[in-house]
């Protein structure tokens, strides 16, 4: 019976020894894997892009869907998933992370994420690159009808929604305020997002809040319908916040873009970009690319937010952060780059 105990005893020792030595081996497995160029692959060739896009009611979500859906289409061995995120800063940490290998961004929040800068001091991301350069988001200055709001410098002291916490609306509000010489201690700030933006403002609980969307955004359509309207921020302040965050240029909502919209309003813009890690393989990265450009039309005539979305302007706006290769070769077949 000794014997025996031992033996078994012998045997647990030995099934340890060598669970421990296959984990082992697992995870260098998966190392060399994450640090290969091929990673993005898998074992049937297919390469698998988790793509990530923002939250449900902004244009991104279903813009990314469509682009899956084409890139599925067209593009052999590949398989796109898109997926709801709270958009550019998470999509950019989570492709640091490597949980994502492509993503939505501004370019405000990229250039910060390229240099280790803002929302990621000392943590630049230098292996990121660019895939096209989209439409743009826009800044639209929304205030409450009634609240006698004419300019930033009336929201002091006054119900205001910046954007969600972690959002580029969030950092594009703060480099306006900032502007007006405003924080979001001078303002009696909500951290919500464009869907509670419009039932705050239907029900006075706000005076103003800034919406960064393409145009026509769906949350400003409704808000002009009832409750609100658009202002604009002067030229002396446009050229003040553009000066100090280069990537933001003067953009014009031309009259009647909105309903009782009867001038055209003068505001900041900045682009949206679709970016990837600079090891996703070359061929595909020009596949998908080319899959992209070719369906521009079925993509723009669904989603009306990005009807601004050409390919002369695909390499425009991109604040010194590279393309990846595999897009930098479709640019200069089709005479975008030289």
């Amino acid at each position: 019976m000794k014997r025996l105990l031992l033996l078994l005893i012998a045997i647990l020792l030995l099934s340890i020894a060598l669970l421990g030595c296959n984990r082992s081996t697992n995870i260098s497995s998966l190392k060399v894997s994450q640090d290969n160029a091929d990673r993005h692959v898998s074992e049937k060739g297919t390469l698998e892009v988790n793509f990530g896009t923002g939250t449900t009611t902004g244009v991104y979500y279903p813009l990314g869907a469509t682009l899956a859906k084409i890139w599925n289409d067209n593009v052999p061995n590949i398989k796109v998933s898109s997926q709801a995120t709270d958009a550019s800063v998470q999509n950019l940490n989570l492709m640091m992370e490597g949980r994502l290998n492509m993503g939505f961004t501004t370019v405000g929040v990229l250039y910060e994420a390229y240099n280790g800068t803002g929302k990621f001091k000392d943590r630049p991301y230098k292996d990121v690159r660019v895939i096209a350069s989209l439409y743009p988001n826009v800044g639209q200055v929304v205030v409450r009808k009634g609240s006698k709001i004419e300019s930033i410098n009336d929201f002091k002291g006054k119900g205001f929604v910046p954007g969600a916490p972690g959002s580029s609306t969030k950092e594009l509000s703060e480099q306006v305020l900032s502007a007006y010489n405003l924080s979001f201690n001078d303002v009696k700030a909500q951290y919500v997002g464009f869907t509670e933006v419009t039932e705050l403002m239907r029900n006075n609980q706000i005076d103003g809040a800034i919406i960064e969307a393409g145009i026509p955004a769906s949350a400003v359509v409704e808000i002009t319908i009832g409750a609100g309207n658009l202002i604009s921020i002067d030229d002396e302040h446009i050229e003040k916040i553009t000066t100090q965050y280069p990537w933001l240029y003067k953009h014009t909502i031309p009259a009647k873009t909105y309903e009782g919209q009867v001038h055209d309003i003068t505001t900041v813009s900045q682009k949206n970009m679709i970016v990837v890690p600079k090891d996703m393989p070359e061929e595909k990265v020009y596949e998908l690319t080319k899959a992209l450009w070719e369906n521009i039309d079925s993509i723009t005539s669904s989603i009306s937010a990005v009807k601004n979305m050409k390919l002369e302007t695909a390499t425009e706006g991109l604040a010194d952060i590279p393309l990846h290769p595999g897009a930098e070769k479709y640019y200069k077949e089709k005479g975008v780059l030289k």
